[in-house]
């Protein structure tokens, strides 16, 4: 295998990112992308002058800054696995952008490192994001001092973390190859991977605990999580630096040995058995959702995480059917087809109606049962189940409007990445412009309806922006093939038996 080829595949990929994505909905406008990166700096900005302002306190004191790290490192590693696992939901479904490489002079392995490149590149900024203030804080206090500390407790220990990770989802699906369940591969591997994260989840207050308890009592004690910082604390930052440095790229190695040599594809919609009620109830956009093989793992995925909840009084269980909006994000690509039939035409206010109804359905489907089971386990949560099913609904204007803004062409999951982003950053703008200006409860309400309200004007906007634009191109196209049928020569048309039929017809 050539490292050089899996890296040049990569370079067209995000050579496609950048001409699909970030050209497409309101960001093709150059000032609308000057204030999104001004409003995307300023909340980095934001968040390191705060740290700063919590940190400069504490000054040189060593043991405590080695506390923070420690900290880090844990809360780190959490953010490492919630982004490796959206990350693969996010390519789950990625085989049109896998096609776009079938025509180059690469193998299989090569294909797969490009794309584990560039799963690096999203859960890296999906971390960087988690890390900069403290990381800016931390060299704005220490000085230079603090870039060990940042390699040994920040960055080496997220590499390794992502690289293990990739080593176990290998191995797994080499194990359900094995077991011949290739057909539930993706369900199995996405609920493997959120098992993982849950049970991470609630190894983190011990593992905060034992820091906490190691920084007070002055132990030595060692904890896995922090295995890096404690080599460097026992044997010096250079040596920790070079061991961690060795075992990732071991791991590198055996991730890629672990790569499949084949690519298997995988089916994009479920047989889901159906009555016959369900049949003149149901219309081809809720088809098209409810059969998606999407949404049956963030069904999985829902029914695990309402179990768990279920049993955990700090989060109501309700706010697991959040996960079916996911499949928001790529209903309005997936139903393009549907809009390209002949015949088929309608309002674009019509069509967002479709979409939407799909999702409350599949949302209905879940919450129905899921509230009567809250009601017989715990009526006391059912009274505080109101806000987060409004949440779940929130959830599904949020992602139906982010998913036609940045709809997925080729399946291209950096589309998803990046609309999720934006709306992330705009909505923690809005929770520390609310916070700043300490509006009362009714206000807040009215504030979060009125984006709401914003969010649906602007899909159903983006919507017809969208027909008007396939419609144009279509008819262009229509148009220089009529004109380039006039302007051949009859004796060298005859000359095709098919070519003549198609440019008189």
């Amino acid at each position: 295998m050539r490292l050089k080829h899996s890296l040049a595949l990569a370079r067209m990929l995000m050579l496609f990112f950048s001409r699909r994505v970030l050209r497409k909905g309101a960001l093709r406008a150059a000032p609308v992308r000057l204030a999104v990166a001004v409003g995307l700096v300023a909340l980095l900005v934001m968040g390191a002058a705060v740290a700063y302002s919590f940190l400069k306190d504490v000054g040189g004191d060593t043991e405590i800054w080695r506390f923070l790290f420690e900290v880090s490192t844990v809360s780190l590693i959490l953010w490492v696995q919630i982004a490796f696992l959206i990350v693969k939901i996010l390519f789950m479904n990625s085989e049109e952008i896998l096609e776009l490489s079938f025509q180059l002079p690469v193998t299989n392995r090569e294909r797969s490192v490009a794309f584990m490149i560039y799963e690096i590149s999203m859960t890296g900024i999906v971390v960087a994001l988690g890390a900069f203030s403290f990381s800016v804080a931390a060299l704005l206090v220490l000085g230079p001092a603090a870039i060990p500390q940042l390699l040994v407790s920040i960055i080496l220990p997220v590499v390794l973390a992502y690289l293990l990770l990739s080593a176990i989802y290998q191995i797994l699906a080499r194990v359900v190859g094995f077991l011949r369940l290739r057909s539930i591969e993706n369900v199995l591997l996405i609920l493997a991977l959120f098992v993982l994260l849950v049970f991470y989840s609630s190894r983190m207050q011990g593992l905060v605990l034992e820091a906490s308890q190691a920084y007070l009592n002055k132990d030595e004690k060692f904890a896995w999580a922090t295995a890096v910082s404690w080599v460097a604390h026992q044997y010096g930052a250079p040596a920790a630096i070079g061991a961690a440095t060795a075992l990732a790229i071991a791991v590198f190695f055996l991730v890629i040995r672990l790569a499949p040599s084949r690519y298997i594809r995988h089916s994009r919609y479920i047989d889901v058995p159906a009555g016959r009620w369900a049949r003149r109830l149901l219309g081809p956009y809720d088809w098209c959702l409810l059969r998606s093989s999407q949404t049956m793992v963030n069904a999985t995925t829902t029914l695990v995480l309402f179990v768990y909840l279920l049993f955990d009084s700090k989060i109501n269980p309700i706010w697991s059917f959040a996960i079916l909006s996911v499949g928001g994000l790529y209903q309005f690509a997936a139903t393009q087809p549907l809009r390209v039939l002949v015949g088929t035409t309608s309002s674009h206010w019509r069509i967002y109606g479709l979409l939407i109804r799909a999702q409350l359905i599949l949302l209905a489907l879940f919450a129905l049962p899921g509230i009567a089971i809250l009601w017989i386990v715990d009526a006391q949560a059912l009274g505080q189940g109101s806000t987060a099913l409004l949440g779940c609904v929130s959830g599904v204007l949020i992602t139906t409007c982010v998913g036609i803004i940045f709809p997925s062409e080729k399946d291209n999951p950096f589309s998803v990445f990046v609309g999720m982003s934006l709306v992330g950053a705009l909505l923690a703008l809005a929770v520390i412009s609310v916070g700043l200006l300490q509006l009362p409860p009714v206000a807040i309400a009215f504030s979060f309806a009125g984006i709401l309200l914003l969010l649906v004007w602007y899909g159903v906007y983006a919507i017809k922006e969208s027909e008007m634009r396939r419609r144009n191109v279509k008819g262009k196209v229509g148009g220089e093939l009529r004109s380039r049928s006039h302007n051949f020569n009859r004796g060298e048309r005859s000359s095709s038996v098919a070519l003549p039929h198609v440019l008189d017809g």
